[in-house]
């Protein structure tokens, strides 16, 4: 309902400033001559505006195609501006007359066009249509250029565009690119209404420093009398860049660190977009995390966090990386002390060394330790010039008894020191040889003695059974027998069985059986006749004779 008052109210006053003289100008009251345009217009000083109109005439005028519209600025002087038959000026028509179009366009527009226009109709019938004046307004240029550019990546070449404000058909503004480097190409777009939109085209190749940083389209119109610009700020895509920091200092991509301490190693990536970073120990992912920086703690450092830290920076890209050696510091362990001597020589478990006196000792000193530790010998006469000292290394040409005691091997370096002890002991040399000559000559003399007793015992032995084979031939056959039927028989030597109704053979009853020389073919035996009995006498006596 109140918008349909508004309405009405707007055509009522329509209507009565038809029938007033505004301005010294009286409106005719003939309603067929009238004009549709608004009555106030803006535009920005540089640019274009453009103003609609449309306009009647009485319904027995018709309008040709030769009749004429012209627009006509009110003041200082009511002077032609526009008309419909020549385009080439500042404001020329874009509406057709036969179509009883009259908008037009005004180019270029400075601040001296701010003013009140109205129309005139040139044909059958003289017409101009005071009463409906639109008056333009003229503001500071405001408008901004338009900057478009598509992907970025470092290192290589992009384009872009910067598009003017306005679609207009008067002069082509001027371009200029500021806060890169490049080449620029300028070119329009037309339209049927004889405006264009103007454009310039801007060839450059960013850099990673040129991320963040600002790229300016100016545009200056009317001789750079009205001036606009925009900036943009410029997303320059590029691979990670790593670096590695620690809170001591990397140099020649090595970090040092003692045994026992705690450390910070800090993985810094630049890259855009965000990469994601990964800290791997010896080719073992440890810590991954999407962002600019990752930390990796070390803490009561040991032996086994030496070795090779990879940091990894990675997105869609590429990946880079960057390596860091830690070394760990670390003071010297106990020395072991070891005997190098080429003749027989060796330490025991007592930390101990035996050694004959004027004979050659060398030592070495062997400890663990980074940086490498000094090595030095505490010796029991320091000042005794025979030691030979070299780093860890001590030896004697010949030790004498007053080297024995207690030799102690240091070895420091910045982080601290350590030592191991040993004992040497001297075995005298014998000062008189005149003994041994005579315990030689003595079990000489005593070698001889034994084998010639053993030779007299062979043959006196030898001898004996001889003779008591010969006494045994001279036995009767028979008697024999009897004897040995009834005697104990011993034998001495290896025992010896024979076949036959003859045979001797005797078993040692006991242990306490006894021998003399086991000699190879020599056999015999202890008879006892203690145990014989007489043997009695046939009683007859066949004597035969042949």
């Amino acid at each position: 309902m109140l918008l349909f008052s508004l309405e009405y109210c707007w055509v009522l006053t329509f209507l009565v400033l038809q029938k007033l003289d505004i301005g010294g100008c009286r409106c005719v009251e003939d309603k067929d001559y009238i004009v549709h345009a608004p009555p106030i217009v803006t535009a920005q000083v540089g640019l274009c505006v453009h103003i609609p109109c449309r306009f009647t005439v009485a319904s027995n005028i018709k309008v040709e195609p030769f009749n004429k519209g012209l627009w006509k600025k009110e003041k200082p002087k009511e002077e032609v501006v526009a008309s419909s038959d020549d385009p080439s000026r500042q404001m020329f028509f874009t509406g057709k007359i036969t179509d009883k179009n009259c908008s037009f366009l005004i180019n270029d527009v400075q601040k001296s066009d701010e003013n009140s226009y109205y129309f005139r109709f040139e044909g059958s019938k003289l017409w101009s249509y005071k009463c409906t004046k639109p008056k333009l307004t003229v503001t500071d240029l405001t408008d901004k250029p338009e900057i478009s550019v598509g992907t970025l990546v470092a290192g290589k070449e992009a384009t872009a565009t910067c598009r003017s404000p306005g679609v207009c058909a008067g002069k082509a503004p001027d371009f200029i690119w500021t806060g890169q480097a490049g080449n620029t190409s300028n070119y329009n777009n037309s339209y049927p209404n004889r405006t264009r939109i103007y454009f310039s085209n801007f060839k450059f190749t960013p850099s990673r420093n040129d991320n963040g940083k600002p790229l300016v389209c100016r545009v200056a119109f009317l001789s750079n009398t009205a001036v606009t610009e925009q900036t943009m700020k410029l997303n320059v895509e590029y691979l990670p860049d790593v670096i590695i920091t620690t809170k001591g200092g990397v140099r020649d991509n090595t970090f040092i660190v003692k045994e026992g301490d705690s450390a910070q190693i800090n993985c810094t990536v630049d890259s855009n977009p965000i990469a994601e970073i990964t800290w791997k120990v010896e080719n073992e992912e440890k810590e991954a995390i999407k962002g600019q920086w990752l930390i990796y703690n070390l803490a009561n450092i040991s032996l086994s966090d030496a070795g090779k830290y990879l940091c990894t920076g990675k997105n869609h890209l590429g990946s880079t990386n960057k390596t860091i050696d830690i070394i760990v510091h670390y003071a010297p362990r106990t020395p072991n002390i070891n005997c190098v001597t080429t003749e027989d020589c060796s330490i025991s478990e007592e930390h101990m060394v035996y050694v004959m006196e004027d004979s050659a000792l060398a030592l070495a000193c062997i400890t663990k330790s980074l940086p490498e530790a000094s090595l030095s010998w505490i010796l029991p006469d320091p000042n005794n010039t025979k030691y030979i000292t070299v780093q860890g290394h001590l030896s004697f040409n010949k030790v004498a008894l007053s080297d024995e005691g207690q030799l102690t091997c240091v070895a420091s370096n910045i982080y601290g020191m350590s030592n191991s002890s040993i004992i040497i002991k001297v075995t005298p040399q014998p000062r008189n040889n005149t003994w041994i000559i005579t315990a030689v000559s003595c079990a000489v003399v005593i070698v001889v003695l034994f084998i010639g007793g053993v030779l007299i015992v062979y043959f006196f032995r030898k001898k004996k059974l001889s003779k008591k084979s010969e006494d045994k031939k001279e036995m009767n056959a028979d008697d024999s027998s009897v004897i040995y039927a009834n005697s104990e028989v011993h034998i001495c030597g290896n025992p010896t069985k024979e076949t036959g109704t003859n045979s001797v053979y005797s078993e040692p009853e006991d242990n306490n059986s006894f021998g003399y020389m086991n000699v190879e073919d020599i056999h015999y035996a202890t008879i006892d006749f203690s145990k014989l009995k007489p043997k009695n006498a046939p009683k007859y006596i066949d004597n035969e004779y042949e």
